[in-house]
């Protein structure tokens, strides 16, 4: 950081931020007692499926969404956690609607939190190789916020 200051001319202040750091939107949602950060460019929505509505096909979930049937996977499952998503008093999961590669899948969650910036950095050390995550984020109450990489996790 510098600071430069002219007598009736104002203040400058400049940062440098290094080229590993970028700041990105993110929706936090929670898995397995967890908060984790999705990009908000793969997000297409949020929904809540009735557990009547989720079917198997080929040993698949599926849900029919907005007329397509979309593919579900269970959040805990892709983060190897030991509890399974489990659905609300209404017997309804949530379930982000995202966009992988081309492919619009279902991840389903625990619940949905909220949309904050970022400044996300990427692991370092013996983290940098973990598969399934794109970074970590450090939050305004102190916590890490790890943000998942959707295109590994798939």
């Amino acid at each position: 950081m510098r600071l430069t200051s002219e007598k009736g001319k104002g203040t400058r202040i400049l940062l440098s931020l290094p080229l590993s750091m970028s700041v990105s939107n993110v929706m936090m949602v929670q898995i397995a007692e967890q908060h984790y950060g999705v990009p908000m460019e793969s997000v297409v929505e949020t929904v809540r499926v009735a557990s009547r509505d989720i079917h198997a096909f080929k040993a698949q979930r599926t849900a029919v969404l907005r007329g397509r049937i979309v593919p579900l996977y269970d959040a805990s499952q892709l983060l190897r956690c030991a509890s399974a998503a489990q659905p609300n008093a209404d017997d309804e999961y949530a379930i982000l609607v995202v966009r992988v590669a081309g492919q619009t899948v279902g991840i389903i969650v625990d619940g949905f939190a909220q949309t904050i910036d970022v400044i996300l950095k990427p692991l370092e050390g013996p983290l940098a190789n973990i598969r399934g995550f794109s970074g970590s984020a450090l939050l305004g109450d102190g916590s890490v916020l790890l943000v998942l990489n959707l295109k590994e996790l798939l």
